[in-house]
C-alpha cells in the first residue's frame, strides 16, 4: 500500500499543478477573447456570461477600418522582421568571436554589451532622442529598426555565446582535419548546431518586439505599431474606457504570440534545454 501511495502522490500533484497553472494562463486569455466578441453593454452584466449570447465582430471591423489596424500590423511586421534578421546576424558573428577568440579586450567588450541590458530605457531615452534627431532618424522606419535591433543585441549575444561555449572543441578539430577553414567551420559546423538556439532567440525577440510600447511611443509619431495602437483607441468620455475595443486589441496582439509559441514549441524547448552539444 505504501508503494502505491508513493507512486500515486507525485502523479496527482503533477496533474493538479498542471491544471492550476493552465487555469491561470488560459482563463484570462479566454476572458479577453469573449470580451472582444461581446457588445459593450454586455461586458459587465451580472451574472457573468462565460459563453456570449450575442456574438459580434463589430469591434474588429472598427479597429481595422476606422483605426487603421492593418497599417499598424504592416508597420509592426516590417520593423520586427528587419530587427530580427539584422540582430541575429550581428549577434551570431559577435558571439562566435567572443566564444572562439579569447582576449582581455573582447572580455571587456562582452561585459559592456551584456551589462547595457541592465540600463533602463528611460535613462537613455532623452540623449538617444537628441542623437537620432540630429541625424533625422526620429519617426522613421530606419530609426525604429536601429532602436529595436540595439535593444535585442545584449540578450541575444548572451544566449548565443553561452550556447557556443558548450560546443566541444573536438568537433572543430575534426572539421580542421577534414580541411575546413574558419568560414567553412562556421557555416558547416557552427550554424547547423546553432539552429535550436537561433530559433529560440528569434521567437523570444519577436515577442519582445511585439510587446515593446516605450520605443515606438517615444521615438515615433506618424509611424504606429500594434503595441501603440491600444493608446490610440478613442474614449467615449473622459472617465470611461472602451473595454470592448481594448480587449479586441489585446487579443489581436496576443494571437500571433500564441501561434508562434504553438508552432515553434519544439524549437523553443530544444533551445532552452539543449545548452549545446555534449561530447
Amino acid at each position: 500500500m505504501k508503494f502505491k501511495i508513493n507512486k500515486t502522490v507525485p502523479f496527482v500533484v503533477k496533474w493538479a499543478l498542471t491544471i492550476v497553472i493552465s487555469a491561470f494562463i488560459l482563463i484570462p486569455l479566454y476572458w479577453i477573447f469573449i470580451s472582444s466578441i461581446k457588445p459593450s453593454n454586455e461586458l459587465f452584466t451580472t451574472p457573468i456570461k462565460y459563453i456570449p449570447s450575442n456574438v459580434t465582430f463589430q469591434n474588429y471591423k472598427k479597429l481595422f477600418f476606422e483605426l487603421n489596424l492593418g497599417e499598424k500590423a504592416l508597420n509592426t511586421l516590417i520593423i520586427t522582421t528587419a530587427a530580427l534578421i539584422i540582430s541575429t546576424i550581428i549577434c551570431l558573428l559577435a558571439a562566435y568571436a567572443f566564444s572562439k577568440y579569447k582576449s582581455r579586450g573582447l572580455k571587456i567588450a562582452y561585459g559592456a554589451i551584456v551589462s547595457s541590458a541592465l540600463i533602463p530605457g528611460i535613462v537613455t531615452a532623452r540623449p538617444l532622442y537628441d542623437f537620432m534627431n540630429k541625424f533625422n532618424l526620429v519617426d522613421t522606419f530606419l530609426g525604429l529598426i536601429i532602436l529595436y535591433t540595439s535593444a535585442l543585441i545584449p540578450f541575444t549575444i548572451l544566449i548565443l555565446n553561452n550556447f557556443l561555449n558548450e560546443i566541444p572543441e573536438s568537433i572543430y578539430e575534426a572539421a580542421e582535419v577534414d580541411g575546413c577553414k574558419a568560414l567553412q567551420k562556421m557555416f558547416y559546423v557552427t550554424l547547423p548546431l546553432m539552429k535550436p538556439a537561433i530559433a529560440t532567440i528569434s521567437i523570444i525577440n519577436f515577442i519582445t518586439c511585439l510587446n515593446d510600447l516605450f520605443t515606438p511611443l517615444f521615438f515615433a509619431r506618424k509611424i504606429e505599431v500594434l503595441s501603440v495602437g491600444i493608446t490610440t483607441i478613442p474614449k467615449e468620455t473622459t472617465y470611461s474606457m472602451p473595454w470592448d475595443l481594448i480587449s479586441t486589441m489585446g487579443w489581436i496582439i496576443l494571437l500571433p504570440i500564441i501561434l508562434f509559441v504553438l508552432l515553434f514549441e519544439k524549437q523553443i524547448m530544444d533551445g532552452i534545454m539543449a545548452g549545446g552539444v555534449k561530447e
